[in-house]
């Protein structure tokens, strides 16, 4: 599959915490699975510095993403602007397992969609059918293995939101 980006400009410019003008844009992208992935990125108009959220959003084709681009608004945008600048340079604050361990089939990343808000894991989750909820569950080892066969579509939904919360409540091992 070709490799296919869309980025959509806010108009409006971001004052950052340091007094620094940024432009944001959402970036997404085409995976090889034929899903979106989108991030909002941050440009310092002064410097040139960039930063970057990660993965914000996971959609179903290209027009879906450009309809949740162009659906953020200034309060979205100065979250996403928080955890660009927070975000850690050269590693993670999770264990994230490598690339070629997680299935490509999982449809979004439990951990970047618990960081939107509250409440934004939970409707996703409810909006997804038992085999890709199954397909997360598996990808990122948030329910035992022997559990996620048996396991009906409202007792993973559970599982993983239990999982997803009380790994946000314990601190990052050092």
């Amino acid at each position: 599959m070709p490799d296919k980006t869309v980025t959509h400009e806010y108009a409006d410019l971001l004052e950052g915490l340091v007094a620094k003008r940024y432009r944001a844009s959402a970036i997404g992208r085409v995976r090889s699975d034929g899903m979106w992935e989108g991030c909002i990125e941050f440009v310092d108009l002064a410097e040139d510095e960039r930063l970057k959220t990660g993965i914000e959003t996971m959609q179903s084709n290209e027009r879906a993403f450009r309809q949740w681009a162009a659906g953020i608004g200034p309060a979205y945008l100065e979250g996403a602007f928080r955890r660009a600048r927070s975000r850690p340079a050269d590693r993670s604050t999770r264990v994230v397992p490598p690339l070629w361990l997680v299935p490509q089939r999982a449809v979004l990343d439990p951990f970047d969609v618990d960081a939107q808000g509250e409440g934004v894991l939970a409707a996703q989750l409810r909006a997804l059918d038992l085999d890709r909820l199954r397909d997360i569950a598996e990808a990122y080892e948030l329910v035992p293995p022997k559990s996620v066969a048996s396991a009906t579509r409202a007792e993973l939904i559970v599982e993983i939101l239990a999982t997803i919360s009380s790994a946000r409540r314990e601190p990052a091992e050092r």
